[in-house]
């Protein structure tokens, strides 16, 4: 720094009439050194200014200054110590430090040589050697009583306490944690018993302030016992709270790594699962197993709420619950046994955690501490808005879930609700024998029955289209004008559009574009199909069909979740004769997504009827894109449909 820098030109003349070695500190670095101070450390002033201060130290000291040394005279304006400079294992040199804070904010660093060992205590013997040689943690001597005969200036500042406090207390008055204690006291009896000279001792001690400390101390005999006396022990102390820290940090993260590794091998296992047999009860086997064979859970279940009930049962297990399924008692309800992890996930359809010390958990806490649980995730597996059961995973450690592994889990919960509702669509699809569930739904707050005691009229279902996260329905009008019914639906805010595509003066047909909330994706979200629907001004009549082993029981549960107060009328098994048409393999499946959608809405406006009832303007307008696009998909569709059918003729 140039010497016109005013911080050190207040102080070049104070410093050098100051005695001993003498530094001034701007920021981090040394702005001015007097040629006493570079001499105690063993080398010349030039060499130390415009250098950090550091320079001085091996790292550790300097670490160990850094948090006291400069702390404190910056906090406090004055520090006074010990230290050793230089490389610790070459020698170095003790020295006493005074570090003074100034106005301005810079540092004083007053140098001198001090003994390496205290006069009053140097007794000709070597019994601080190891003392000297560990200047910089915390050191301390024991007499043969065990009791603390000599503390350093670090010991009194790591635990809080003035020497004159420390010295002649017995050392296991510092531990807090009572295991550690005995592990204490069984290696003190085994060094007085000479068993051991050496050793190390981990312990957790508590500040006058209330900070837990984590320590390490090594310790060795003072001397070889003579006419077996005992002589004593010497030692190190290190505070390790924050390494510790960082080792612990360190393995949750590897935890989370593989833990995110395993749960996306299980995303690639349940992908070649759907490939390979695509069954709902293998599919969520193979998730279990998989999860419950890692070292990181113990048990894993997928449950679901049971047909008569609120309870939560299990579908498929996997690992070691030693009948804590069989002991508790889950629901989905707000009820005590509805408050923990897997009733919340099922009622808010998120992931949920929690730890067995939570709160919420107390009901099934000492089931679960009998068996090593410590911490539980439920994840719904869902699709979309089904949700098809809860797959809960139980771990042994507390905080078992991080963020990333919610996530995680999450996306899990998610693929296997997609695979599960493939699963069930593609029993549907190759069905032989199907189920036929009848519903009446007396709920007059929905758009259909609104509509038709508004206007005095009959609704029948003509047919429906999925499109972009939509539902397009195809109602006929029986009783009413479809002008009026149109209108009316238009009206209410869970409808985007509703228009008229046939009018035949008092019935004819509407076309209405619904949200994705509609009982459309609630039946087909199960792997079930709409078959027929009716509404008159007082309820709705349904008739839902799904494979005749399917989970009827998720049927009936879905449309309870939407219309609580449906009621199943019907359930009849019947035989159906398959067209390929609609089969995987079938016409359809060489057309693409969109081409097939747009067919599909064609045939239901009355497109291909002639005269037409829908234009396709008319038809691109309720699938949001240009009539020029919906010509393209049209024309592409029926080249593809016509040469599969021709070709194969």
């Amino acid at each position: 720094m140039d010497e016109a820098t005013p911080p050190v030109n207040g102080w070049r003349e104070l410093a050098e009439s100051m005695p001993g070695g003498v530094a001034i500190q701007v920021d981090e670095e040394f702005a001015y050194v007097t040629e006493e101070l570079a001499s105690i450390v063993g080398t010349d002033a030039d060499s130390l200014t415009g250098r950090p201060w550091q320079t001085l130290f091996d790292r550790n000291e300097s670490d160990r200054l850094e948090r006291t040394a400069v702390s404190k005279a910056r906090t406090k304006g004055r520090w006074e110590g010990k230290a050793r400079t230089g490389d610790r294992g070459a020698g170095g040199t003790p020295v006493e430090i005074a570090l003074s804070a100034t106005e301005t904010g810079n540092l004083v660093w007053a140098v001198s040589e001090r003994s390496a060992i205290p006069a009053e205590r140097n007794d000709g013997s070597d019994r601080y050697q190891s003392i000297v040689e560990a200047v910089g943690d915390g050191v301390y001597a024991l007499d043969e009583n065990l009791q603390f005969s000599f503390v350093n200036d670090e010991m009194c500042e790591m635990f809080g306490r003035p020497e004159n406090e420390l010295l002649g207390t017995d050392p296991r008055t510092l531990f807090v944690d009572a295991d550690q204690l005995d592990i204490a006291a069984d290696m003190r009896e085994r060094v007085v018993s000479g068993d051991l000279s050496t050793g190390t001792v981990e312990a957790v001690t508590e500040t006058p302030d209330g900070d837990r400390l984590e320590l390490e101390s090594y310790y060795r005999l003072r001397a070889e016992p003579a006419d077996g006396e005992f002589p004593g022990t010497v030692g190190v102390i290190r505070d390790v709270t924050e390494r510790n820290r960082r080792e612990r940090t360190l393995e949750r993260q590897r935890d989370e790594l593989e833990t995110l590794d395993r749960i996306n091998e299980l995303l690639l296992e349940t992908t070649r699962e759907l490939i390979q047999t695509a069954t709902r009860e293998t599919v969520e086997r193979t998730v279990c197993e998989q999860l419950a064979a890692s070292d990181l859970y113990r048990f894993v279940w997928v449950g679901e709420r049971e047909f008569d009930g609120n309870r939560i049962v299990p579908r498929v297990t996997a690992g070691d619950d030693r009948g804590y399924l069989d002991e508790v008692t889950i629901t989905d309800t707000k009820s005590e046994t509805g408050q923990g992890p897997v009733g919340r996930a099922l009622r808010s359809n998120e992931v949920t955690v929690a730890n067995v010390d939570d709160s919420s958990f107390e009901h099934w806490r000492d089931a679960a501490r009998e068996r090593g649980f410590e911490s539980v995730i439920a994840v719904p597996l869902r699709d979309g808005e089904t949700v098809y059961g809860v797959m809960v995973v139980y771990a042994t450690r507390e905080d078992a879930f991080s963020e990333r592994e919610q996530a995680g889990f999450d996306v899990l919960g998610r693929t296997v609700g997609s695979v599960i509702s493939a699963a069930k669509s593609r029993e549907l699809l190759f069905a032989d024998a199907v189920v036929e569930l009848e519903f009446r739904v007396e709920d007059s707050d929905t758009v259909f029955v609104q509509a038709a005691s508004k206007c005095d009229c009959e609704l029948e279902l003509d047919g429906y289209v999925p499109s972009a996260g939509r539902w397009i329905l195809y109602l006929s009008v029986t009783g009413g004008y479809p002008v009026t019914v149109a209108e009316t639906m238009a009206n209410d805010e869970r409808v985007e559009r509703a228009k008229v595509i046939g009018d035949e003066g008092g019935d004819g047909r509407i076309e209405l574009v619904v949200a994705e909330s509609s009982f459309l994706h609630t039946v087909t979200g199960v792997g079930a199909t709409v078959q027929a629907a009716s509404a008159d001004s007082t309820s709705i009549r349904l008739v839902v069909e799904a494979p005749d082993d399917g989970e009827i029981r998720d049927i009936v549960d879905q449309m309870l979740s939407v219309y609580s107060d449906a009621e199943l009328l019907a359930h009849r098994e019947r035989d159906r004769e398959i067209t390929t048409v609609g089969r995987p393999g079938g016409v359809l499946d060489d057309l693409t997504d969109r081409q097939r959608e747009s067919v599909r809405v064609a045939y239901r406006s009355g497109y291909f009827d002639w005269p037409r009832e829908s234009t396709a303007e008319e038809i691109a307008e309720s699938l949001d894109i240009s009539s020029a696009t919906l010509h393209g998909h049209i024309r592409k569709a029926e080249r593809t449909i016509l040469s599969a059918l021709i070709d194969d003729d």
